[in-house]
């Protein structure tokens, strides 16, 4: 069995980009992976409830907030990085042609992340993101093209027991 408990939230914003950072502490068993671990919160409420925006939990009508189907990713569509192939995936994304002016405020957002990345070397992570699917897949919300940009960074540490979810959003 594994167990998450919410640590901590931040909510970081640049106009109309921001991420949405909740930090958990988990209990498991030492012969449980780390894909375990992440294949269980994604179908946990920590990961569909606990990790939402203040201000979306606030809401008393179901929102589209998100640009995935919850209900239908699965630990195969995210991709396994480690913590130099994470910083090269927000770096390339940095160095995108299509940016105008608000690249300047990615790459805030990009700094303010990356003081808290910074701690995290050792761990494992696991990247999703919504430009990786076809705009019809079930897996994505029949809204998700309001987002120049969609994804999740999900971190394991496993000495301190901490997963930390990261949201990526641009709308």
């Amino acid at each position: 069995m594994i167990i998450f408990e919410t640590k901590r939230h931040i909510e970081i914003d640049e106009t109309f980009q921001g991420i949405n950072l909740t930090e958990f502490h988990f209990k498991a068993e030492p012969n449980i992976d780390n894909d375990q671990i992440v294949n269980t919160f994604i179908g946990s409420s920590a990961f569909t409830y606990d990790s939402l925006l203040d201000s979306v939990k606030r809401q008393k009508e179901p929102c589209w907030y998100r640009a995935f189907n919850f209900d239908k990713i699965r630990i195969t569509d995210f991709k396994k990085y480690s913590n130099e192939e994470t910083t090269k995936f927000l770096i390339d994304l940095l160095n995108e042609p299509d940016w105008a002016d608000d690249r300047i405020e990615f790459s805030n957002l990009l700094d303010k992340y990356f003081e808290i990345h910074a701690q995290l070397t050792s761990n494992d992570f696991y990247v999703i993101s919504k430009d990786w699917f076809d705009v019809n897949d079930e897996r994505l919300i029949e809204l998700s093209w309001v987002y120049a940009y969609y994804f999740l960074i999900i971190s394991i540490d496993r000495k301190s027991n901490l997963l930390t979810f990261t949201e990526w959003i641009y709308d």
